[in-house]
């Protein structure tokens, strides 16, 4: 029976999305250090019920300020991800620029120029949208929450297997009792066979 001054219930995936919010901002204010913190995210990330991340707050201050606070705290790992989509559209252009110069240096010796002219224009000068450079907060969030979700399903179908693992063996558990007693039941109409067959 539920505690109704405490009552626990099954998470959203917004109150799970603000737990990670309040992590990050108590890893940036330097209270946790970075193996506590992916710990304890990722324990946020598998939690379903509210007791599962109440636990992980208890040592750290309640404060309002983080809970008003909208900034976003993104991991290394999270960030570099997120920029490496970007950095695969620019080696994409510098790709095709390169074939369409060496293509179009046969008919017009002058293109080769537009191989270290695209160059330039996107890795010194950093033409382009800033996406291609520095990954938006927008990009992070739909990262991080696609790793949430991932790592749902992986939990979810891990419960799965278990149930499943579950029933097998106590689908066999049954099917062996009902062996025992069949056997149980043969023996008994054996023996009263036998006695009826002794008294003629």
């Amino acid at each position: 029976m539920s505690d109704p001054f405490n009552p626990d219930y099954r998470i959203s995936d917004e109150e799970r999305h603000r737990a990670m919010q309040d992590l990050g901002a108590h890893f940036a204010a330097g209270r946790l250090d970075s193996e506590t913190y992916d710990a304890r995210l990722t324990q946020v990330a598998q939690a379903t019920m509210k007791s599962e991340i109440s636990p992980l707050f208890d040592d750290l201050p309640a404060n309002t300020a983080i809970a008003a606070s909208h900034d976003r705290f993104y991991t290394a790992a999270e960030i570099d991800k997120a920029a490496q989509r970007g950095g695969n559209i620019r080696h994409g252009i510098m790709g095709l620029s390169i074939v369409a110069a060496i293509a179009g240096t046969y008919a017009y010796p002058i293109m080769i120029i537009l191989i270290p002219t695209v160059f330039i224009l996107l890795y010194v000068m950093k033409l382009g949208p800033e996406s291609w450079y520095k990954p938006s907060a927008r990009q992070l969030e739909r990262e991080r929450m696609r790793e949430v979700r991932l790592e749902q399903m992986r939990h979810k179908q891990a419960i799965q297997m278990s149930i499943a693992q579950q029933q097998a063996e106590q689908k066999a558990l049954r099917q062996q009792k009902i062996q025992e007693i069949n056997s149980l039941a043969m023996d008994l109409t054996s023996d009263a066979l036998k006695r009826f067959q002794n008294r003629r």
